[in-house]
């Protein structure tokens, strides 16, 4: 065999199992580096081209195949490692990898590179005694551990005040040589926050975001758009746990700037639902897809809308999905 049916048809999952414990989470399999530990900062995902692995630490901010695996494990040059796996030299184009909006300029590595730190960094932090009031604002808004580790959600005290604020990524995702962060948003949890609805969010300088969710995103047959991360994560968390078969993402406020990211992603679902608090911005969501799609309105109860995290705090979300979606 040639190194690209090698690459593209071996088992690696199996191998790196033997050598790490891995954890399934949306399309990825997450664990600690068999080269340079930690706790979730090596992913492994399957591509059209085979399965490819990535560190967030010790890589070089690019997805590998099998043949760079035991190069770098058993410490092999690349005919020794290609031979190992019983394959012959044969040297193949590498596939540019065309994101979701080819007009679209990512931040630069330098920037991807300090935000995969500031993301593995604030990620440790949540897990740790450091991040006990991030844990218990999640835990109240109930967002679970495993939806915090798929959408790699963390904990940091930002500005100069210090202001305490759960770390929220931003990705894009391919689906060849995996993630691009286009962006990273704080959610502050202080005081200031409950009093002040405009200083409950920030942008890392820098940050381009797209839309939010698109690397869990798993293929399923229904996608709904919502506003808001929590609303996505939320949504999404109900969706594995009942195994409705929902992809759920984020359009934000940023949407009107990529009505064409949200066009071609929308094409890939046999059904699309908008839900919005207002019902007029759930059409106007509609009307940039281009598509048939239905929308979904927050139902209101004694003058309070309740959106999806709402409704997922109350226990409510997986009835209210279970209505909307049939």
């Amino acid at each position: 065999m040639d190194a690209q049916t090698i690459n593209q048809n071996y088992d690696l999952l199996a191998l790196v199992s033997s050598d790490t414990k891995l954890k399934h989470s949306g399309h990825f399999y997450i664990g600690a580096c068999p080269f340079c530990g930690g706790r979730d900062r090596f992913n492994l995902k399957v591509t059209p081209e085979g399965w490819r692995w990535f560190c967030r630490k010790c890589g070089d901010d690019k997805y590998h195949g099998a043949i760079d695996y035991i190069m770098r494990r058993d410490n092999l040059n690349f005919k020794q490692a290609l031979e190992s796996l019983g394959g012959n030299i044969q040297h193949y184009p590498r596939t540019q990898v065309v994101a979701y909006d080819p007009g679209f300029i990512f931040p630069d590595l330098d920037w991807q590179s300090n935000a995969w730190r500031r993301i593995d960094a604030a990620s440790d932090r949540l897990a740790g005694q450091d991040g006990n009031a991030g844990s218990l604002y999640l835990e109240q808004r109930g967002i679970s551990r495993a939806t915090a580790l798929t959408y790699r959600l963390g904990f940091a005290q930002v500005t100069k005040s210090k202001r305490p604020a759960i770390v929220i990524p931003w990705f894009d995702d391919s689906g060849k040589d995996g993630e691009l962060i286009t962006a990273i948003k704080y959610r502050f949890i202080d005081d200031l926050a409950k009093l002040e609805k405009n200083r409950r969010f920030m942008m890392a300088e820098g940050s381009k975001p797209i839309i939010f969710g698109l690397h869990a995103a798993a293929g399923h047959d229904v996608l709904i758009l919502v506003e808001g991360e929590f609303n996505a994560m939320s949504i999404a968390q109900v969706s594995a746990a009942q195994v409705m078969n929902i992809d759920a993402l984020s359009f934000g406020s940023q949407s009107g700037s990529h009505q064409d990211v949200l066009r071609k992603v929308s094409q890939e679902y046999r059904r699309v639902i908008v839900w919005a608090d207002d019902p007029e911005k759930a059409k106007e969501i509609r009307s940039t897809l281009k598509r048939p799609a239905d929308t979904l309105c927050s139902p209101e109860i004694d003058g309070t809308k309740y959106d999806a995290n709402a409704l997922l705090q109350l226990g409510w979300l997986t009835d209210f999905l279970s209505e909307g979606i049939r």
